[in-house]
């Protein structure tokens, strides 16, 4: 296999590292801007812009999947893409655990923790900024119609110090808290590129089309 890079979301940083020091990668390694994460726009123009200024990639991997369609209709102009054929990264995680996804949950891991605590919607920093009573009802607001909550073991960080971060959050919604195997199989096929049903491949001049992620499950609230 020829020359190869790989472009990942930040929120799996971690599983793909132990998946290159699993079975090894000598191609390049990029992880995208934090901000891309919840702007699928901006994801997919800045995703196109990878590929079509590539000039050294005899293949593009691309670790971010169906998220808000951000890979829909990219353009394999410069050179073949891989695609994990999941709608988000919390698809990604669960490939090969065998576990159908739920509905109505939020899923969470420290890359995710992360990623909220940072965010507007962090619970100390809306109590900080509003008072406990206005930031609970905010939350509860929010995240009406979700209860269920699950920690993705990926076996790459803490879980004590996430369950500890989101169980405030849990506890203000009666919800409840599980913990979920997070195997990650579909990295280790992107990273080798021995690729199977569970990656999107388009070959050089191709686009690749929003139905090759047809029967995949969105998250749904549960009823």
């Amino acid at each position: 296999m020829g020359k190869r890079a790989i472009y990942s979301c930040i929120t799996l940083q971690k599983e793909l590292e132990n998946t290159i020091k699993k079975i090894g990668f000598d191609g390049k390694v990029t992880y995208l801007n934090v901000a891309l994460h919840s702007d699928p726009q901006k994801m997919h123009e800045t995703l196109q812009r990878i590929i079509d200024e590539n000039t050294e990639a005899e293949e593009i991997v691309i670790c971010v999947s169906g998220c808000g369609k951000a890979t829909c209709d990219l353009k394999a102009t410069t050179c073949p893409i891989a695609v994990p054929r999941t709608m988000d990264c919390i698809d990604v995680l669960l490939t090969g655990s065998g576990i159908k996804r739920p509905d109505g949950a939020i899923f969470i891991t420290k890359s995710w923790m992360n990623f909220m605590k940072n965010s507007t919607i962090d619970y100390a920093k809306l109590v900080q900024e509003r008072g406990q009573a206005e930031a609970e009802i905010f939350l509860k607001q929010l995240y009406k119609g979700f209860t269920d909550f699950y920690i993705i073991d990926t076996g790459t960080y803490d879980l004590q110090e996430v369950e500890a971060y989101i169980m405030p959050l849990v506890k203000l919604l009666g919800g409840t808290l599980t913990r979920l195997p997070g195997p990650y199989k579909v990295l280790e096929k992107l990273v080798s590129g021995k690729y199977d049903d569970s990656v999107i491949a388009i070959p050089k001049g191709g686009t690749l089309s929003i139905h090759e992620f047809d029967g995949l499950r969105p998250c749904t609230i549960k009823k």
